[in-house]
C-alpha cells in the first residue's frame, strides 16, 4: 500500500515538475505567450495632450490661451514607498491637513476627514473635491513648498480667457461636449474647432501594479501637433475704446441691450465688437443668452433704413432734393391708415426732400417708396443690398432678419425701418457701399491662421472679398454729402454726431418695440431703440460705426441720442488718431488745446512743474534727472487735465494704477513696452506689480478694473457683512 502512494505521489510530483519546465522552456500556458502577455499587461499607453491653438488680436495680443490646470491628491497606501529611502505616501494625516487647508481654502477639519476616511478604508489614494481642482501653479507650488510626503497633481492644459469680458461674445468659449470632450462652444472658438485642437501625441512605457511608470524602461513618444494660432481682425485698443465707451453708457442709463461694432468699410475686417449684457468666458456667470446680437439679434431699425431707401431713389433717378411735399402725415387712400412724422404727426409744414432727409420724414421716405419708386423696384434693391440672407461674416450664430413686404403698409413702413426686421451686420454690409463706390464688402474677423508647429501660414485674409455693388460710386457719393448734412445741418437729426477732428455722415435711428403681449408698439421715451450708422472721414472713409442702445432709462425721446452719439464720438475720434488717420478739420477744441513742447531731454524737475502749472495730471516713470519719452509726444495737441505720462532715463519703475482707465494703462504699457493681461471694465482697483517695482521690457502687467458702481455695491456689501458679523459677536456676549 506504501508502495502505490509512493509511486502515485511520484508520478504527480513528476507531471508538476514536467509542467514547470515545460512553461520554463516554451513560456507558454494553454497557446498564451505568457512574456507577450506579461509585456502587455505592464504595457500601457498615456495621452500626451496637444496645445490648443491661441486665438490672438490684430496686434498680437493673446485673447485665449492656455495655462497648467493642476489637481491635487494623496497617496495613502504605505506598501508604496516600497524600498524608498524617503516615503512617498502621507505619513502624518494631522500635519498634512494642517498646512494644507489654508492653501486649498478648506476647512482643516474636513480636509483630515478625508485623508483619515481614505486610510481607514485602506484606499490607495484620496482627492479633495473641488478645492482640490483647478490649481494654479502658484498654488501648486505653495504646496511643494511644505515639503509634505505623499502628495502629487496631474496637469493637464486650461482654456484661459486673460482680458474676461472682452470681446467675449466674439471668442466665445469651451465647454464638455456628449463624449466627455472639452471642445469649442461658441464663437471663434467653435467656428474653428478643427483648426484650433491639434492632435494629441501618446507616450507607451511599462508600469507596474499601482499603474506608475517602471525605472529605466523604454518609451515609445509620439508627440502631439499644437492647434493652429487664429489671428482675429479685432484691435486691442479699438475694442477698448468701445468696451469703455458702452460700460459708460450701461452705468448711466442702465439700457435692456447695447450693440457695437467697429468696421473697417473698406475691406470688411471687423475691428472691435460688442454687445451689454456682456461675460466673462472664463466663469460665463451671469450669462443671460447664448447670442452675439450684432450678428443675431434682427429687429426693426428703424430710420437708419432710410439710407437705403434714398440710395435706391437715388440711382433711379426720382430723387430731387429740391422737390417740395407736405409733411407731416401721409396715406395712399382713405381705406389706409396715416404715416406720420416722428414729431407727433405736427410735420414742419411744406419743405422739400432734402429737409425732409435733415429732419428724418417718415412721409418723405414713404412718398418716395410709394409714389417715384414703386413697391417692386424698392424690394429690388433690398435683394441688391442682401437685406433677405445672411452676410456670412466667420462667425456661427449668425441670423437673418424678415422683410415683411406683403402688403402696402408693409411696403410703405419698411422704407423707413418698420415692420422688416434686420441684423446690425446686416446694416454694416450694406451701408459698405458707401464707401467703396457702391460695392459692398462681406465682413470677416479672422486674418490668418498659423501653424505653430511649422510657422506655416494656413490661411490668410489678403483681399477684400466684394459681393455685389446695388449702387453707383456716383449715388454713393451724393448719399455721403447728403447723409454729411445731417451731422452739419442745424435741422439736423445727427447733430449731436459731429466730431471734433473729422468729417463724418451717418443716419441716426429711432425704433420703436413691438409689444411682447401682441398688438402695437410700446409707449414711451424709454422704450425705444436708439441707434446710429455713421462713417469717418466722409470722402475717404476709414472705419464704419453702428450703434444701437435698446430701452435707456431715459425721460425724453430726444434725449436717446445721448447714449449712441457718446459712444459713437469717443470710439470713432479715439480710433481714428490711433490709426493715425489724418484729421481733415479744424477741431472745436484746438482753442483750448496746447502744444506740447520742451518735454525730451529737459530737466524732469522743471518739466513735471510747468505741466503741473498749467494743469495737467503728471505721472513720472523711473528717477532720472531728465525726460527721454512721453505720453502724449512732444509736439502733440492736448487738452487741460490731461494725464501726461513721462518716462525718465532713470531705471522704470511701476507707479500706482489705482482709478487708472485702461486708456492710460494701455499709454504706459505702450510707453515701456511691457507685456499685459487685464480682468473686468472701468478702473484699475488691482496690479500684480507693486508701485515702485522696477520694471523691464519682461515684466508682465495684470490688472483687474471695476467700474464705480460695483466698486461702491461691494464696498456697500462688505459694510454690511461687518455690520453682520458685529451684531453676531455682539449676540454672542450677551
Amino acid at each position: 500500500m506504501s508502495f502505490i502512494l509512493v509511486a502515485v505521489f511520484t508520478s504527480v510530483f513528476m507531471i508538476i515538475i514536467g509542467r514547470f519546465m515545460y512553461i520554463q522552456f516554451t513560456g507558454e500556458v494553454q497557446a498564451v505567450d505568457l512574456l507577450d502577455y506579461a509585456e502587455k499587461f505592464r504595457q500601457t499607453d498615456s495621452v500626451i495632450e496637444a496645445e490648443r491653438g491661441d486665438i490672438l488680436g490684430r496686434t498680437g495680443m493673446v485673447l485665449a490661451g492656455n495655462r497648467m490646470s493642476y489637481s491635487l491628491y494623496a497617496v495613502l497606501d504605505e506598501e508604496y514607498t516600497g524600498n524608498s529611502p524617503t516615503p512617498l505616501h502621507v505619513t502624518d494625516l494631522h500635519q498634512t491637513a494642517d498646512k494644507l487647508a489654508p492653501i486649498l481654502d478648506m476647512d482643516q477639519s474636513n480636509l483630515l476627514n478625508i485623508l483619515q476616511d481614505g486610510k481607514n478604508n485602506d484606499k490607495f489614494q484620496v482627492e479633495f473635491g473641488r478645492f482640490g481642482n483647478d490649481l494654479t501653479e502658484e498654488q501648486k507650488k505653495e504646496i511643494e513648498d511644505l515639503d509634505l510626503p505623499g502628495l502629487y497633481f496631474d496637469e493637464r492644459l486650461k482654456r484661459y480667457y486673460p482680458n474676461g469680458p472682452f470681446a467675449s461674445r466674439v471668442i466665445g468659449f469651451m465647454q464638455d461636449n456628449e463624449d466627455g470632450q472639452l471642445v469649442g462652444a461658441y464663437g471663434v472658438e467653435e467656428e474653428y474647432e478643427e483648426q484650433l485642437k491639434g492632435e494629441n501625441g501618446f507616450v507607451s512605457y511599462e508600469r507596474d501594479k499601482y499603474g506608475y511608470k517602471l525605472l529605466n524602461t523604454d518609451e515609445q513618444v509620439n508627440p502631439p501637433l499644437d492647434g493652429h494660432d487664429v489671428y482675429l481682425t479685432i484691435d486691442q485698443k479699438i475694442q477698448t475704446f468701445l468696451e469703455d465707451a458702452m460700460t459708460t453708457v450701461e452705468e448711466e442709463y442702465n439700457p435692456s441691450k447695447m450693440i457695437g461694432i467697429v468696421m473697417n468699410p473698406q475691406t470688411g475686417a471687423v475691428l472691435a465688437m460688442s454687445n451689454r449684457p456682456t461675460f466673462d468666458p472664463n466663469t460665463r456667470e451671469n450669462m443671460q443668452n447664448w447670442y452675439n446680437d450684432a450678428i443675431s439679434f434682427s429687429f426693426e431699425p428703424g430710420s437708419t433704413m432710410k439710407i437705403f431707401t434714398l440710395a435706391a431713389a437715388i440711382e433711379e433717378g426720382v430723387y430731387n432734393g429740391s422737390e417740395t411735399f407736405q409733411s407731416g402725415r401721409y396715406r395712399i387712400n382713405e381705406n389706409y391708415r396715416y404715416i406720420h412724422d416722428h414729431n407727433g404727426g405736427e410735420g414742419w409744414g411744406e419743405i422739400t426732400y432734402e429737409e425732409g432727409v435733415l429732419h428724418s420724414s417718415n412721409v418723405a421716405m414713404a412718398k418716395l417708396l410709394w409714389e417715384n419708386l414703386g413697391p417692386d423696384k424698392y424690394l429690388e434693391y433690398l435683394h441688391a443690398f442682401d437685406f433677405n440672407e445672411a452676410t456670412g461674416i466667420d462667425l456661427n450664430g449668425e441670423q437673418v432678419g424678415s422683410i415683411l413686404y406683403n402688403y402696402p403698409m408693409e411696403q410703405i413702413t419698411t422704407s423707413f425701418g418698420q415692420g422688416s426686421t434686420f441684423t446690425p451686420i446686416q446694416i454694416m454690409k450694406a451701408a459698405s457701399a458707401l464707401a467703396n463706390d457702391g460695392k459692398m464688402v462681406k465682413p470677416y474677423v479672422t486674418s490668418r491662421i498659423v501653424n505653430p508647429n511649422n510657422q506655416e501660414i494656413v490661411f490668410e485674409k489678403e483681399e477684400p472679398e466684394y459681393v455685389g455693388q446695388p449702387i453707383s460710386a456716383d449715388t454713393g457719393k451724393q448719399l455721403k454729402d447728403l447723409l454729411g448734412k445731417t451731422v452739419t445741418s442745424d435741422i439736423g437729426t445727427a447733430q449731436r454726431f459731429q466730431l471734433d477732428n473729422f468729417s463724418t455722415f451717418g443716419k441716426t435711428g429711432t425704433a420703436e418695440i413691438p409689444n411682447p403681449d401682441g398688438g402695437g408698439y410700446l409707449d414711451g421715451a424709454e422704450n425705444y431703440t436708439y441707434s446710429f450708422m455713421g462713417m469717418a472721414p466722409k470722402e475717404d472713409p476709414q472705419l464704419a460705426m453702428y450703434i444701437a442702445v435698446k430701452q435707456p432709462e431715459i425721460d425724453y425721446s430726444f434725449n436717446g441720442s445721448k447714449t449712441t452719439s457718446y459712444i459713437y464720438k469717443t470710439v470713432m475720434e479715439n480710433s481714428l488718431h490711433y490709426l493715425d488717420v489724418e484729421p481733415d478739420q479744424e477741431s472745436k477744441q484746438d482753442i483750448d488745446s496746447v502744444k506740447l513742447e520742451n518735454i525730451n531731454e529737459q530737466s524732469t524737475d522743471g518739466v513735471v512743474n510747468r505741466l503741473k502749472q498749467d494743469g495737467f495730471n503728471v505721472t513720472v516713470i523711473g528717477n532720472g534727472n531728465r525726460i527721454v519719452d512721453s505720453i502724449p509726444k512732444e509736439g502733440d495737441m492736448v487738452l487741460p487735465n490731461k494725464h501726461i505720462i513721462l518716462q525718465t532715463d532713470g531705471q522704470p519703475t511701476m507707479p500706482d494704477l489705482t482709478d487708472w482707465t485702461l486708456r492710460e494703462v494701455l499709454s504706459l504699457v505702450e510707453l515701456l513696452d511691457l507685456e499685459i493681461d487685464f480682468v473686468g471694465n472701468g478702473f484699475v482697483t488691482n496690479q500684480n506689480i507693486a508701485p515702485q517695482t522696477e520694471v523691464s521690457e519682461k515684466s508682465h502687467l495684470i490688472v483687474e478694473l471695476k467700474s464705480k458702481q460695483k466698486q461702491h455695491d461691494e464696498a456697500m456689501e462688505e459694510q454690511m457683512k461687518s455690520q453682520e458679523d458685529e451684531s453676531k459677536e455682539d449676540e454672542k456676549e450677551e
